[in-house]
């Protein structure tokens, strides 16, 4: 009976202790780092049907000349196409001066509460299903039709992977059915035992507008070169 009593005991403590599926993400998270803009300089290497474009971003230099197109399709960039370049990335920095949290990306903001599902665990990670979470109705919507698969990588304990890509046939405006939606986003830690931080983001979309227009875009970005910054 003692030996029964101690068993359960350690049973029910060990239960205690387990670490829920939301802890292990939020975790994960912890270990990575998301904020690039203000603490990082690193290359941008951009493909879409239009071509290659190649861009630096250094937060030490002044604002507004922190992000410094380099070539596109191998060779130097027009005048138009600084302008364009320079006008893309002005629209992104208000865009992103908006948001109160520049490490905004976390389970909170990515999960919707109660939709986390465990589907495969091996030697080296744990894959996970969930819904994305909706800021607004709109997003609702359209989210309503979106799954997401969400990779925690064991050696490291980071996200590696986060995919978002319609179960059904989405119409997010008037005149518009996007038949593919898929973005992913992988994640790696440059050097051993650092923070795991953005590698690839990969979108395709591909639908119809006014049953008149088909489209069918990929694009491609990548991160590279690295360099941790100290202001």
């Amino acid at each position: 009976m003692r030996i029964l009593t101690l068993a359960v005991l350690s049973l029910t403590g060990t239960l205690a202790y387990a670490e829920s599926h939301e802890d292990l993400i939020d975790r994960a998270f912890a270990s990575m780092e998301l904020n690039l803009r203000d603490h990082w300089a690193y290359t941008e290497t951009s493909t879409d049907d239009d071509g290659t474009s190649v861009a630096r971003h250094d937060p030490r230099r002044l604002e507004g000349e922190r992000w410094v197109l380099a070539s596109v399709d191998g060779r130097a960039p027009t005048e138009d196409e600084l302008e364009d370049f320079d006008e893309e990335k002005n629209r992104d920095r208000d865009s992103d001066s908006d948001d109160e949290d520049d490490n905004s990306m976390n389970r909170k903001s990515l999960v919707e509460d109660g939709s986390l599902e465990l589907l495969e665990e091996t030697d080296t990670h744990w894959l996970f299903a969930f819904k994305p979470v909706a800021d607004d109705e709109d997003n609702a919507k359209f989210l309503k039709k979106v799954d997401g698969m969400l990779t925690v990588i064991k050696d490291g304990h980071y996200v590696g992977q986060i995919r978002m890509q319609n179960s059904k046939p989405i119409k997010p405006g008037k005149g518009i059915k996007l038949e593919v939606f898929n973005t992913q986003l992988d994640f790696a830690p440059i050097t051993e035992g650092g923070p795991a931080l953005p590698q690839t983001i990969n979108t395709h979309v591909k639908g119809r507008a006014m049953l008149l227009i088909s489209f069918n875009e990929k694009a491609h970005i990548e991160y590279s070169d690295f360099q941790k910054v100290v202001q």
